[in-house]
């Protein structure tokens, strides 16, 4: 079994963000979201959701229809925040052996996840997995980075084939205000990576940072903080919109794709008006980042009954945006 290279070119599209089946499953709908991804140009591979399984409802299906030659990032973000809603001590972070216990075996599921993908693929495409530091803030037990590092050292000593094992920084909270996951700061997901003692590297998303730091300026502070600790690994970018949206509230973590760029009549179409995420910022984040495993978009698109032809077009613009964008040699 071979290792995907870490200098392979394009990038991860975190697409079931966009995807014309989240409401309702359709395979043959699905199936054409995906050949029509497979034939843009700058993808590397996918970030598919973990919710207990590869997928939410046939496994099988994914396993035989995934492009041949894309790689995957394996992200648990969808599951902890179900988890931590169901029981508020669930998290990596948590202080409470049962809910931490809990988390573990979770990624013990996900690993078991990786193997079943490398081996219908004949290969190691799974190049990274996400793991996110729950539980939030409202919960009995609280959390910490002494408990993430001791779940870190624990996951970070099994054999993943070859697949980074990532913690994903999502929004800390912030007192006086509201929060999407509320989860550790960026800081002491930092101190339990050292701690611990694991192999384990950082991955943030732009549009989670800024809903943090509240501005759109701001979030070179987290690529700095992270890249200056040897442990920046991965960047992803979503956007966000201070003022409400056809994607919800001002600070939702709703994935909104670029704004639309200045004299630029034919990305009109294909982006949002509110949102924060600029080609020009991601160009800069590009840069303050540095080296990367991967980077790559996850954005959702509006309105909800939009055609598959619609969401793909989306996604190649926005591909070929940030292609434009990326430094040279990145």
């Amino acid at each position: 079994m071979t290792v995907a290279a870490e200098a392979d070119a394009g990038f991860i599209v975190g697409a079931y963000a966009g995807s014309p089946t989240a409401g309702r499953w359709d395979p043959a709908v699905e199936s054409e979201y995906l050949d029509g991804l497979a034939g843009v140009a700058g993808i590397r591979g996918l970030e598919l959701p973990w919710l207990g399984s590869l997928h939410p409802h046939d496994e099988s299906w994914l396993l035989a229809t995934l492009p041949p030659g894309w790689q995957v990032v394996l992200t648990s973000v969808g599951y902890t925040v179900a988890a931590v809603a169901r029981d508020p001590a669930h998290g990596l972070a948590s202080d409470d052996a049962g809910g931490r216990r809990a988390a573990v075996t979770n990624v013990a599921e996900m690993l078991a996840g990786v193997r079943r993908l490398n081996d219908s693929a004949g290969s190691a495409v799974v190049t990274a997995v996400e793991l996110q530091a729950g539980p939030g803030p409202h919960h009995s037990a609280s959390a910490s980075a002494a408990a993430l590092a001791t779940s870190l050292a624990e996951i970070g000593a099994w054999n993943w084939e070859g697949a980074a094992v990532l913690l994903e920084h999502c929004d800390a909270r912030v007192p006086g205000q509201a929060h999407a996951k509320g989860f550790l700061p960026l800081g002491d997901e930092i101190a339990a990576i050292r701690s611990s003692g694991a192999p384990v590297g950082v991955a943030l998303n732009w549009g989670r940072s800024a809903i943090e730091l509240r501005s759109s300026s701001r979030v070179h502070e987290h690529l700095r903080e992270a890249r200056d600790a040897g442990l920046l690994r991965a960047l992803m970018f979503s956007g966000v919109a201070d003022r409400p949206s056809a994607y919800g509230d001002a600070w939702a973590d709703a994935h909104l794709p670029f704004a639309p760029q200045p004299d630029a009549a034919d990305h009109a179409a294909y982006s949002e008006p509110a949102s924060m995420l600029t080609v020009g910022l991601a160009r800069g984040a590009l840069l303050e980042a540095g080296g990367l495993l991967y980077s790559g978009i996850k954005f959702a698109w509006r309105p909800a009954e939009a055609s598959v032809a619609d969401r793909v077009a989306m996604i190649r613009q926005s591909v070929t945006l940030l292609t434009e964008a990326a430094p040279a040699g990145s």
